[in-house]
């Protein structure tokens, strides 16, 4: 009798224990590669007169496998077809947003989730109808269908979603109903401060955050741009998230870095790595939520590709590096550009000298010298933005990413004196890692990390 009691107790504990994992984190570092992780470590180290590395929040969490990131029609994928296999375990063409030709549509791990009675959350710093976001919650054949995405929000009835604004948020022609009204029609309480969300009486509401600060394309601006304007951190958003999802049945919970992505495709490491902080940051409100929760909680960290082809380390500088310089980084490159198109508006016969000014007041954040090989690409900028030919004019938007070329240069310039290299500004199909604590399961493809999840909380 005692020998049967004891079974029913054990027995009794595997059923609580079982029933217990409800907590789900899933982080997608947006064009993030396992040498931006290394990037941003030994850049923590450096700025703070350290050897090696530093560890991040991120790799507090086991390194569990590098995954493939390939498409159903490409090998080097995009956010919408990566996206999407990473939400519904299938692969995608680029451009599609969970999306089927034929039959009922795919259905994401974030619908599971909440068909199971967990709160869903979706954050992002990215636009809330962009890529990554959206292949959670709509299902449309290309993610530029911004409006009708933004239509798909509401049918979800997940219960926060925080971060960027929105895309076309009238229609292409501005001519649609406004999807922020529609979005209160349908229940929803928006707003832009996180402390009025903590101060609900009730958390069974849905809720809808936008940053108080969003830049023209509807993203938050870049954290290294935010201390000029109210703002909050993609960690404030998380915590504010985890305290109004939190419930008996748990929640599944989304979280994308954006921006990490967009600093890549500009080259730009010093903006890069501010994003790559933000987003660790947010991965300790996780973390610490789950030292709470060990037994229920399950935390993925991965991208959705790699953006960049990041190097730690360039050919001219041999095996000398200064990645902490980079903390002098004042603004994004971006923001510079737009300082120098507004300082030189009326201005003719403006000088390199004039031009390096700028880049020491606004950018550089400290005086340096230049050597012959950094000047010849300041040179080479000086002639290409005083070209007037239309064609020349053409080539020379491709050239530097469609970004204002003094700009640009003195931005390679700050990567080159950090040894920080990129081989393109476009995608790459190299595998990006996966962190996880929860699971022992290798992820090795982007598909894998649907049933993961959903085997976890069907537990």
């Amino acid at each position: 009798m005692k020998k049967i009691f004891i079974v029913v107790i054990i027995l009794l504990a595997a059923i609580t224990f079982a029933g217990a994992q409800k907590y789900v984190f899933l982080f997608i570092g947006d064009g993030m590669g396992q040498a931006d992780i290394d990037l941003y470590e030994a850049f923590l180290a450096e700025k703070d007169g350290k050897d090696g590395f530093v560890q991040s929040n991120i790799s507090k969490i086991p390194l569990l496998s590098m995954c493939s990131t390939e498409c159903k029609n490409r090998r080097i994928t995009d956010s919408g077809a990566a996206g999407s296999a990473i939400a519904c375990g299938q692969k995608f063409n680029v451009g599609e947003i969970s999306y089927s030709e034929e039959g009922s549509q795919p259905k994401s791990i974030a619908k599971f989730a909440k068909e199971k009675g967990m709160k869903v959350g979706i954050i992002s710093t990215a636009p809330m109808n962009h890529a990554t976001p959206a292949a959670f919650y709509a299902n449309q054949p290309t993610r530029k269908n911004y409006y009708q995405i933004g239509l798909q929000l509401p049918e979800s009835n997940f219960d926060f979603f925080g971060g960027g604004g929105l895309l076309k948020q009238t229609g292409n022609k501005k001519e649609e109903k406004d999807l922020m009204t529609i979005y209160q029609e349908a229940g929803y309480l928006t707003f832009t401060s996180t402390k009025a969300i903590s101060s609900l009486k009730s958390h069974n509401t849905k809720v809808i955050f936008t940053n108080e600060t969003i830049e023209r394309d509807a993203s938050m601006p870049y954290k290294i741009d935010r201390e000029d304007s109210p703002n909050s951190s993609l960690a404030e958003i998380v915590a504010t998230a985890i305290a109004h999802l939190d419930n008996p049945k748990g929640f599944f919970m989304m979280v994308e870095g954006g921006k990490i992505d967009y600093a890549a495709h500009d080259n730009d490491a010093a903006t890069m790595l501010g994003e790559m902080e933000d987003f660790d940051e947010a991965v300790a409100e996780a973390y610490k939520f789950y030292l709470q929760h060990r037994d229920e909680t399950l935390i993925i960290i991965t991208a959705d590709h790699e953006t960049g082809g990041v190097s730690l380390g360039i050919a001219d500088n041999g095996y000398e590096s200064d990645f902490g310089i980079l903390a002098k980084q004042k603004m994004s490159m971006t923001k510079f550009a737009s300082i120098i198109k507004k300082q030189t508006k009326n201005e003719e016969n403006v000088s390199l000298k004039d031009y390096s000014d700028m880049a020491s007041k606004y950018f550089m954040g400290v005086d340096m010298d230049f050597s012959s090989d950094e000047m010849a690409i300041l040179n080479e900028a000086f002639a290409d933005i005083n070209v007037k030919n239309n064609r020349a004019k053409s080539e020379i938007k491709s050239k530097y990413n469609g970004i204002n070329p003094m700009a640009y240069a003195y931005c390679q310039i700050m990567n080159r004196k950090a040894s920080v290299g990129f081989s393109t500004n476009a995608h790459t199909c190299a595998k990006v890692p996966v962190y996880a604590v929860g699971t022992t399961t290798p992820i090795l493809d982007n598909t894998e990390i649907f049933g993961v999840i959903k085997s976890f909380i069907e537990k």
